[in-house]
């Protein structure tokens, strides 16, 4: 926006007219409405007068977005999205945390019936937080279909610089453990326990790395305010309908796999990449469904 811009806006904000404005600046109401009009420009002094007068600083004045900088989080969209953010990754990590703790209890020689009582109660207290979680989320976005944008620039940088990190640590603790799992052969076997520990080691370090990723991600999308309110437009119900039931049947089925491998083969230790898997076949029906139901433009 422009200085006339933004003048204009403060001064209609703050309910007053040019002549009153004009009157309080010492100025004629011909000077604000060339203002306003960006026919001219104010006096330095002028601009520190009407910086103090609004409130506002004189890099918003006179180059910013008036409007973007009083806006505010009336709906709780921030508090929200953090707190969704943060029950999506808890999920993830207790399903990825249950096969740990049961090759974990195996590898301490528990009896078999001990550690897949560990592992299902953290796959389904998993479950149970991504179900809630998505219900919180989907009665949120239900009472609030559009947010108007509130971030203010200067927030959006400081977690653009965030980013790489989340992203690198992420990546790299999951190596770190992809690392230990290499070498484990070569480390010694210490009295009380079998080398399947270094299989529950690996995947508490996915876990790690996994939800830094996850939360990383849903953090970059929570600035993202106009993808948000793209997403909750009155859409196709065909296309809508498409596209729940291929997910859900695909999130069903991988679930099955999960416990057919883990209760009837014991293979608790590979069986959860059947949700990333599952995840990825989503995201592939989402954008074949989306390319068969193209909107209208």
């Amino acid at each position: 926006m422009s200085l006339g811009q933004n003048l204009q806006f403060y001064r209609k904000r703050k309910n007053i007219t040019q002549e009153q404005l004009a009157e309080q600046l010492c100025v004629s109401r011909q000077t604000i409405s060339k203002w306003e009009a960006d026919a001219s420009y104010p006096e330095m002094e002028k601009i520190l007068q009407l910086c103090e007068m609004f409130g506002c600083s004189m890099d918003t004045l006179l180059r910013g977005e008036a409007k973007e900088d009083l806006a505010e989080d009336t709906a709780g969209y921030d508090s929200h999205m953090n707190c969704f953010s943060k029950r999506i990754v808890i999920g993830i990590e207790l399903i990825i945390l249950g096969a740990a703790s049961g090759i974990l209890a195996d590898s301490f020689y528990a009896p078999a019936y001990i550690s897949d009582l560990v592992t299902f109660s953290f796959v389904i207290a998993g479950a149970l937080v991504l179900v809630a979680t998505g219900l919180q989320h989907k009665r949120f976005a239900e009472k609030y279909p559009k947010i108007q944008p509130f971030y203010k620039k200067e927030e959006i940088e400081r977690f653009e610089e965030k980013f790489p990190v989340f992203i690198t640590g992420g990546i790299g603790v999951i190596l770190a453990g992809v690392v230990v799992s290499a070498l484990s052969e070569q480390f010694p076997e210490a009295k009380g326990y079998t080398k399947e520990i270094y299989n529950a080691v690996l995947l508490l370090f996915i876990a790690v790395g996994t939800g830094l990723l996850v939360y990383a991600g849903m953090q970059k999308s929570k600035f993202n305010i106009k993808e948000y309110n793209e997403e909750n437009k009155p859409k196709s119900s065909q296309k809508e309908r498409l596209q729940g039931m291929w997910c859900g049947c695909i999130m069903i089925f991988a679930t099955i796999l999960f416990l057919i491998g883990g209760f009837i083969f014991g293979k608790w230790e590979i069986c959860w990449i059947c949700y990333p898997i599952g995840a990825l076949f989503c995201g592939i029906a989402s954008i074949i469904i989306n390319g068969i139901y193209k909107e209208e433009p």
